[in-house]
């Protein structure tokens, strides 16, 4: 089991849940109601400078390395996450199952293979992919994020993929294909899978505001004078960073989440491919 101070635990939570609630929210995302399914939605982007933001946020939320210095954890928020549910220092006894569940359903949603037909029309190729969709991601939200100038290493990554199923480019070939993969992810595949992501991601936001309630409900205080308030600070929070960091993250408990809890209609969580299996589950 890793062990991590306290402290991190604190810093680490507040990282992942700013990230959350940074892709989680009614600026980005419509939330659609369904007259044929009450108790389901569907989730779209506001436009596509919302999903190209999104997609940039995802990526850096489930890939990209969080300081240890900071967190205790050297990997992404989602290993942040997944790190707290293994140590949980900051209350042992406070009810961790919404957010374990959720943090290991989203990491299996990442490293879970699905196939996507794309078509390369700058480099003649027609190609089914069959891989992870962190790989996709690890694409389409460097594409969103960069010019092409600063993706040769998507590039290079996109010349082992193809290789592996079968397709020789060259490095300056995949550079010139990055266009029509990185649209073909961005309007096909990731509108597509918005509904299911939304849903995972509200998840984790919920289930951190359910882990740290208890934790809320005995440190906040009220002051005698309008609007004024504090908070008591638990064991091992005994610095002015540590203690500025808990702070922040406790206001953001008392905000609670952008979005109320809902499940993603199931139409919208089947693999996607262009062709005659599209539309099997995912």
């Amino acid at each position: 089991m890793t062990d991590i101070p306290v402290k991190q635990e604190f810093v680490g939570l507040c990282v992942a849940l700013e990230a959350i609630n940074g892709m989680a929210n009614h600026t980005m995302l419509q939330i659609l109601g369904l007259d044929d399914s009450p108790h389901s939605v569907e989730v779209r982007f506001q436009t596509r400078a919302h999903q190209a933001l999104f997609l940039a946020r995802l990526l850096d939320f489930a890939k990209e390395p969080t300081k240890d210095s900071l967190t205790g954890v050297d990997g992404s928020c989602i290993e942040v996450l997944r790190t707290v549910c293994e140590a949980r220092r900051v209350n042992p006894v406070s009810d961790a199952r919404l957010l374990c569940k959720a943090t290991a359903e989203f990491r299996d949603w990442l490293n879970s293979e699905t196939r996507v037909a794309l078509r390369l029309p700058t480099v003649d190729v027609e190609v089914v992919l069959n891989v992870p969709r962190i790989d996709f991601l690890f694409i389409a939200g460097n594409y969103a994020k960069h010019n092409l100038s600063r993706l040769t290493g998507v590039a290079r990554s996109v010349v082992s993929v193809l290789k592996q199923h079968g397709h020789a480019v060259t490095h300056d070939q995949a550079i010139l294909a990055l266009h029509d993969i990185g649209d073909t992810l961005q309007e096909d595949y990731f509108s597509y899978y918005a509904t299911w992501l939304a849903e995972l991601l509200n998840n984790l936001r919920w289930g951190i505001q359910v882990y740290l309630q208890p934790i809320f409900d005995a440190s906040f205080k009220i002051g005698t004078r309008e609007f004024e308030y504090s908070y008591s600070y638990p064991p091992g929070v005994d610095d002015e960073i540590s203690r500025a960091w808990f702070w922040r993250l406790m206001n953001h408990v008392r905000a609670g989440p952008s979005l109320a809890p809902f499940s993603g209609a199931e139409y919208m969580k089947r693999a996607v491919l262009r062709g005659d299996t599209e539309g099997q589950p995912g």
